[in-house]
């Protein structure tokens, strides 16, 4: 078949050369890295968004927290310009809020950090880390490290005006 199309266009036709077939191997070296990027983009963007709903459910946690009044300094000092708050409390409360969140679909092992609590007596700060389960990648990433661990922080103060 090659010879006869060979003999019909004759000389004007095109010659094969050494370089015969390098623009294929070039095509799919730059459809591979296309790919690759895409991949890595969907999987970043899954991380992003999971990222960005714990710290909606931090932000909720915290906020209900500083809600959570420590009656023995309530019923002591009496209630100062702040809500008088507690380590104790301010876990409880989040404990509590965060029993009844629903986790994101790709969110699993959403947990309180030990650095969730009270600091300075009147600012709640409740810490939540996850594993996120990546979309495309998800079973790779899982058979070294279980998946991607995010770790969110918020805070809040719940101020009384006078």
């Amino acid at each position: 078949m090659r010879e006869r199309l060979r003999l019909r266009l004759g000389a004007e036709g095109p010659e094969e050369g050494p370089d015969d077939g390098q623009i294929l191997i070039l095509i799919l070296g730059y459809v591979i890295i296309a790919i690759a990027f895409v991949v890595v983009a969907v999987d970043v963007t899954a991380v992003h968004l999971a990222r960005t709903q714990l710290l909606d459910a931090a932000d909720a946690a915290a906020l209900d927290a500083a809600d959570a009044v420590d009656p023995a300094t309530v019923y002591r000092d009496g209630v100062p310009g702040a809500v008088p708050l507690s380590t104790a409390t301010v876990r409880s409360a989040a404990a509590v809020y965060l029993s009844s969140y629903a986790l994101p679909s790709r969110v699993t092992a959403l947990q309180l950090t030990g650095d969730t609590g009270c600091p300075d007596g009147q600012t709640a700060v409740v810490e939540l880390t996850a594993r996120v389960k990546l979309p495309l990648l998800g079973p790779v990433v899982q058979a070294w490290s279980g998946g991607i661990t995010v770790t969110v922080r918020s805070q809040a103060r719940a101020d009384i005006d006078r």
